[in-house]
């Protein structure tokens, strides 16, 4: 019974209190002085990246047995991350033809029907369904409404009224998903054709000789849906 009592007397509440007090002063000392080593440990992120790092330094090597310690860096969606060259960077979707004065925007059909194509030529200019994506190598084609001269300008009507006025050497420039594509217009024997309606509209390239093309197109005459109208030009 003295020797509990005495026990007690040893720890009292007062030493309890400083007892904690220490050791989490000591932790806290820890984590601040070990930090940069630490942390990385805290984020839910790059934790699994850095670990997988340290252990292949431990258990595997390149072949040739040297250590390999780099991490690729991944975006959100564990894909690699694609740099932009800011010399080809642009924002929206659109056309520009300064040899015409024109500026409109690019937009996509959203289906087959006429209905759907003439509610998007109101918008701007069609990429058309099934062609090359403008930048990306093959052959493009974008359709545009095209009116008789004095028409208002409203709704797109007149946006490729003029494009039968391009001349070889005239560029064609298109922003598409944040790149800019800049395409010339070849000569006029080969870059300027009237088709039929309905007739198809061939590549001037094999899928083999891997090039970019654009076809701008509209109806012909302007203001007619007798014809159509096409006008190529190409990535040099």
């Amino acid at each position: 019974m003295t020797k509990e009592k005495n026990n007690e007397k040893f720890f009292t509440d007062r030493d309890k209190t400083l007892l904690k007090l220490f050791f989490v002063t000591f932790l806290l000392s820890i984590l601040v002085l070990n930090w940069n080593d630490l942390s990385w440990f805290m984020n839910v992120r790059t934790a699994p990246q850095l670990i997988r790092q340290n252990l292949s330094g431990v258990f595997f090597t390149e072949r040739g047995g040297e250590d390999n310690g780099k991490v690729e860096e991944e975006d959100d969606n564990g894909d690699d991350e694609e740099e932009i060259d800011p010399a080809v960077y642009c924002e929206g979707n659109e056309i520009t033809i300064s040899a015409i004065d024109i500026t409109a925007p690019v937009v996509e059909a959203g289906g087959t029907t006429e209905v759907e194509y003439r509610e998007a030529l109101d918008r701007g200019v069609i990429h058309f369904p099934g062609t090359a994506y403008p930048g990306e190598e093959g052959m493009s084609v974008l359709l545009g409404h095209s009116a008789p001269p004095g028409w208002p300008k409203i709704n797109h009507d007149w946006v490729f009224t003029d494009i039968d006025d391009l001349k070889e050497g005239n560029e064609i420039e298109v922003c598409y998903n944040n790149i800019l594509t800049v395409y010339t217009v070849i000569d006029e024997e080969e870059g300027k054709k009237i088709y039929e309606v309905g007739e198809d509209v061939p590549p001037l390239y094999s899928p083999e000789e891997q090039k970019k093309e654009i076809v701008i197109m509209s109806c012909w005459p302007p203001g007619s849906s007798d014809g159509r109208i096409g006008v190529r030009a190409v990535v040099k």
